[in-house]
């Protein structure tokens, strides 16, 4: 008996004491001061003052952000409640204490935008927090950073359908995110209108656990439909564009890549002719880029903007500049890809596949650079593609261009395939058009051109 009343006692007095090590936990979550460089937007959240009770807490921070346009700062006024696991809080912006231009249009919006805060904190550290807002009409005419910028008086109507955001930070991650049921620009002539579009990007710190100016993230982008309307014409409708892009460090290399799809795409030039457009994708990637090379590159871009230089000097330093953080990072083999298709089907298929990039030494960058350059690259055209583009554009006659460069050799038609084929090719100094070198053709071409400035 007596050691079920130990027990009984024990577990009491961790249930009294239990909001209190939940506050404490929350508190030294909460107010610990969080930064990060994220690319040019400069991200800083402090706690101003913070009030902790048995059950609860209250307090006050701000949210500071920075970028080559402006600096923002939003007050936010927080009630949080301790529970088992963690605590939860709602806030609300203080309207009264906003600080953004009056005329800008973040500063509109958050005084529009009727938002509902709801934040998390768990016993593991970490905040996560949920905004959302209701539906909003406003005239961006009325907003004088869009007014000057547009140049008209005529009313733009920004509709936005009741969405929500969620912003998580820990020591290791930054994740935002957004979702828009609905996004409407229209004015007396055209609408252009979003559906179902969604936003999330995750950041991940360094070994360092900083945020620093070439974050490692992975992100998206993605609506259900775009469509651009003047009067009762769709002058343009995108099904499904979905952009990715992330970007990835490892042992100081650092590779990007960003991808573009698009299920269907029609545009329509307003004469009758329209061009349909399936299974568009595009792809571009930074590959095997020193990652040290180029956060010394922007540091010497930002030195050379600090000090005012202008004019053939700055252009110089600029340039030299650049030649140092390319040599820094040419034996590493950095190189540019860059790959879109467009259709499946070889005879209705646009698609160009083609890396450029750098081979060599940094002395051989610097005495023959010609020769550090190496590009491979592959294009073909359907000739279905061919004949619809003729339709839709008759003045152009790709089919009849393509056929006076046929005949000179720079392209090769393939019947039985069913499109149209090419490849470019440069190293050591040497141009290869389909395996044939036009070295000398080309440097003829460029001078002839140039008046003989070469």
């Amino acid at each position: 008996m007596r050691k079920w009343v130990v027990l009984a006692v024990v577990v009491l007095a961790v249930a009294a004491i239990w909001p209190v090590v939940i506050g404490t936990q929350v508190e030294g979550t909460v107010a610990e001061t969080h930064e990060a460089q994220l690319g040019e937007v400069y991200l800083r959240h402090e706690m101003l003052e913070y009030e902790r009770g048995y059950l609860g807490a209250s307090g006050r921070s701000r949210l500071i952000l920075e970028d080559p346009d402006g600096r923002f700062e939003i007050p936010l006024v927080h009630d949080v409640r301790h529970g088992l696991l963690g605590a939860r809080g709602d806030s609300f912006v203080d309207l009264d204490t906003l600080v953004a231009p009056a005329d800008s249009l973040i500063g509109h919006l958050l005084r529009s935008l009727d938002l509902q805060v709801h934040s998390r904190s768990g016993i593991g550290g970490g905040v996560t927090t949920r905004v959302t807002f209701d539906d909003l009409r406003m005239d961006l005419m009325t907003v004088p950073e869009v007014a000057e910028y547009a140049g008209t008086d005529t009313p733009v109507w920004l509709d936005l359908a009741a969405g929500q955001g969620r912003f998580a930070w820990s020591s290791e991650q930054i994740l935002v995110s957004l979702d828009l049921p609905a996004l409407t620009l229209s004015d007396e002539s055209f609408s252009w209108e979003a559906r179902d579009a969604r936003y999330a990007t995750v950041f991940e710190a360094d070994a360092d656990g900083v945020f620093g100016r070439l974050p490692d993230y992975e992100g998206g982008l993605a609506a259900a439909l775009i469509e651009l309307r003047e009067g009762e014409a769709t002058r343009l409708r995108v099904e499904r564009p979905r952009l990715d892009a992330f970007q990835q460090t490892n042992n100081d290399r650092m590779d990007s890549r960003l991808r573009l799809q698009v299920d269907h795409a029609r545009v329509d030039d307003g004469a009758g002719d329209a061009l349909t457009l399936m299974a568009l994708d595009l792809q571009a990637g930074i590959l095997r880029w020193d990652r040290p090379s180029l956060l010394e590159l922007l540091a010497e871009l930002e030195s050379i903007e600090a000090r005012g230089i202008e004019g053939e000097q700055r252009n110089a330093l600029i340039g030299s500049a650049m030649i140092d953080a390319l040599g820094g990072m040419i034996e590493h083999q950095p190189a540019i890809q860059l790959k879109a298709s467009l259709n499946g089907e070889p005879p209705r298929q646009l698609a160009l596949d083609a890396e450029l990039g750098l081979h060599g030494t940094q002395q051989s960058l610097t005495t023959r650079p010609l020769e550090t350059l190496r590009l491979d690259s592959d294009l073909r055209l359907g000739l279905e593609w061919v004949a619809e583009f003729d339709a839709a554009y008759p003045d152009i006659d790709l089919d009849a261009q393509l056929h006076a460069l046929a005949a000179d050799g720079w392209v090769r038609r393939d019947a039985e395939a069913g499109y149209w084929h090419g490849t470019l090719a440069m190293a050591d100094g040497r141009v290869r058009i389909n395996d044939v070198d036009r070295t000398a053709m080309l440097l003829a071409m460029l001078f002839a051109l140039s008046g003989g400035m070469f």
